[in-house]
């Protein structure tokens, strides 16, 4: 085998240059951090994470005794989470209480209940914006508890039909602190 055609003009003196490989440019990637942290990008969770809650809510008699949530500040301001995902007759009930910056009015009231036994889902709503005809929620506090009554527009399905009336609550909450 002749390696004559490697050979170049020049002779001895000949040093071969390292072959370079051209790749397309692309940002440099980095497994390890570098340099600081973005603090400045917005959070889709509130800068104070809350505090545990626990509760009850009551639609002329019990819907559970047995809600569990928290008490945070976020971008609707302060609110109030609660859930029974193992509720004996609704499978599933929600509440959600939004109160004023000051946390002694109540901005809004949702709560949801999964279809119960006899096929019903329901929806229950209040908001002091758009007050709809015969609704009502009202504040207490004491310490930690919040308590909110009054009376929600209630959305009832059942095999495609929905029926609307208002109905009576009380919904209490108790937040494992007062700073959140």
């Amino acid at each position: 085998m002749s390696l004559a055609a490697c050979v170049q003009a020049g002779g001895s003196d000949f040093t071969p240059k390292p072959i370079q490989t051209i790749t397309p440019s692309s940002p440099p990637t980095s497994a390890a951090p570098t340099g600081s942290t973005n603090s400045a990008t917005p959070s889709e969770t509130p800068s104070n994470a809350g505090v545990k809650a626990t509760g009850s809510m009551a639609i002329f008699g019990e819907v559970s005794k047995a809600l569990t949530g928290t008490c945070a500040t976020g971008d609707s301001g302060p609110t109030i989470m609660l859930a029974d995902n193992n509720n004996d007759f609704y499978g599933k009930v929600e509440a959600t209480l939004v109160l004023d910056a000051a946390k002694k009015d109540l901005v809004g009231v949702t709560a949801s209940f999964a279809e119960d036994s006899e096929g019903f889902a329901w929806e229950l709503a209040y908001s002091s914006s758009e007050t709809v005809k015969g609704t009502s929620a009202k504040l207490r506090t004491s310490g930690s508890t919040y308590t909110a009554s009054g009376k929600l527009q209630s959305k009832e399905t059942r095999k495609g039909k929905t029926r609307t009336e208002i109905l009576p609550f009380t919904i209490v909450a108790k937040c494992a602190g007062t700073n959140w």
